[in-house]
């Protein structure tokens, strides 16, 4: 396919042999319907492979293969799918090789077949796509030998890793001052596959600090594990009166419950200590004390992305909730995020996504300061974070409520010739309000934001820039015209 002639899909047809059951292919007629006359996207035929891979799934189909006959007439792409019952083979034996320092049982764990089950050339390369989608490896390559006379096959897997440790730093620069995050990740820590994490942010009043620790199969039971400590400290002694300290554990698991249904739940415990003088508020000064929080969490996460990473179609539905164990306040925090991916054009990836998020008490209570909302950064470009909404005289408190609406799309007729550099267009919408324990201080405004992102996955890692300008916003709002990351590996 010539990326710079415009190629329309054409007749797509679908052949299976006389005795398959043609209702169990509907899924993929119907798309086939769906794409004639569309714009050629690759994006189009990893949906068609997706409903083959599914349909694999199927007992009856262990030993199918599908093959594809192209045809290219007057710039239209008709394509005719075969789907042929194969000779029954078995996997006699996977070899792998190449893996000096990543754990045998790492990538076996990947595979969607095992030594003995029927041979499936599908499900094959479905196993080799993940074993790549882990990103620790930099080429994958298998090798199929065939012995006719036991009916079995030999599959021989070869790797070849790459250095997995990252280093990332980020800046913001805003109307007031500005942000400075960094942070060290390793992703194969000891061969295993775990990936450690240490991040710091760093800004004009605050400072967190986060360290975690994660097994993605833990003890070969399919169960991801989890274990982070982090800090957090705001210091607005001097100009607002107060000052917080608050560090704590969490710990749990997430695990595939059903067909794209991932279920965790976990446990965070904090300890907060909260100093004031005589400049706070008289909220504040009431909320002086040391604090002892401890919280479960449970997450329901639906996703039907076609991938994880850059993904492309699909989406992903997410919805967390704490709730309170032992609480002054028993606030009660729930989360939720809508993403949806799709073409927009030709030769486009687009995106939308919707937040929501809630903190309240259960008896009423006024929460605290450290626990009210503020929109990430990432939801509202363009403005400061926690810079946004209520304010208590000059200090930014956080709201009980809130939520974003984020539009983003690429822009493929630039660096089109390249495949490491996305230019996007971006819009943002987001508002925050709620004041449990002053109405009156209130700040019900919705900001918008719109603005030109780059992604460029450089010599030195993947880097990030972006700029926004805000559209609407509310009188006191600090904005944050420029912001990047970077990211390297080692």
């Amino acid at each position: 396919i010539d990326a710079k002639t415009k190629i329309l899909f054409g007749d797509l047809s679908l052949t299976l042999p006389s005795d398959f059951n043609e209702k169990n292919f509907n899924s993929i007629n119907n798309l086939f319907k769906k794409l004639k006359g569309k714009p050629y996207s690759i994006n189009s035929i990893e949906n068609i492979l997706a409903e083959i891979d599914q349909i694999t799934n199927l007992e009856q189909y262990k030993f199918i293969n599908a093959t594809v006959t192209e045809n290219l007439r007057d710039n239209f792409l008709n394509l005719e799918f075969n789907i042929k019952e194969g000779e029954k083979y078995y996997v006699k034996k996977i070899n792998i090789f190449g893996n000096n320092v990543t754990s045998e049982n790492v990538i076996r764990n990947q595979f969607e077949l095992d030594e003995g089950d029927p041979f499936n050339e599908i499900l094959i390369n479905k196993s080799i796509n993940n074993i790549k989608s882990f990103n620790i490896f930099k080429s994958v390559n298998k090798e199929i030998i065939a012995d006719d006379n036991s009916k079995t096959k030999i599959i021989n897997i070869s790797i070849e890793e790459k250095p997995t440790g990252e280093i990332m730093a980020s800046a913001g620069f805003g109307t007031d001052g500005g942000s400075l995050g960094f942070g060290v990740k390793e992703n194969n820590f000891l061969g295993r596959g775990i990936s450690l994490d240490t991040n710091f942010l760093f800004s004009q009043d605050s400072v967190k600090g986060k360290f975690s620790v994660t097994n993605p199969n833990y003890k070969n039971t399919d169960r991801s594990i989890y274990i982070s400590a982090e800090a957090v400290e705001i210091d607005n002694y001097s100009t607002f009166g107060y000052k917080t300290n608050k560090t704590g554990i969490s710990l749990g698991t997430n695990y595939q419950y059903y067909d794209d249904l991932y279920l965790g739940i976990g446990n965070s415990n904090f300890y907060e200590k909260i100093e004031t003088n005589s400049t706070a508020s008289t909220r504040q000064q009431a909320q002086e004390g040391n604090y002892w929080d401890s919280f479960l969490k449970l997450d329901f996460n639906y996703d039907k992305r076609n991938q994880k990473f850059q993904t492309s179609s699909g989406f992903r539905s997410f919805y967390s909730i704490d709730m309170p164990i032992i609480s002054d306040t028993n606030t009660l925090k729930n989360y939720y995020n809508y993403s949806h991916y799709f073409d927009l054009f030709e030769k486009n990836i687009s995106s939308i996504s919707f937040y929501f998020e809630t903190a309240n008490s259960l008896n009423n209570k006024d929460i605290k300061l450290s626990e009210r909302i503020t929109i990430p950064s990432r939801r509202l470009r363009g403005f400061e974070t926690g810079r946004v909404g209520p304010k208590d005289g000059d200090d930014f408190i956080g709201g009980n409520y809130a939520y974003s609406l984020n539009f983003s799309s690429t822009i493929p007729q630039l660096f089109e010739e390249s495949q490491n550099v996305d230019f996007l267009f971006f819009t943002d919408i987001a508002d925050i309000w709620g004041v449990d324990y002053n109405s009156s201080l209130e700040s019900n405004k919705i900001r918008s934001s719109i603005g030109l992102a780059l992604d460029w996955f450089s010599p030195l890692g993947p880097l990030n820039f972006s700029l926004a300008h805000p559209v609407s916003k509310a009188n006191g709002d600090k904005t944050e015209t420029f912001r990047f990351n970077l990211g390297t590996t080692f």
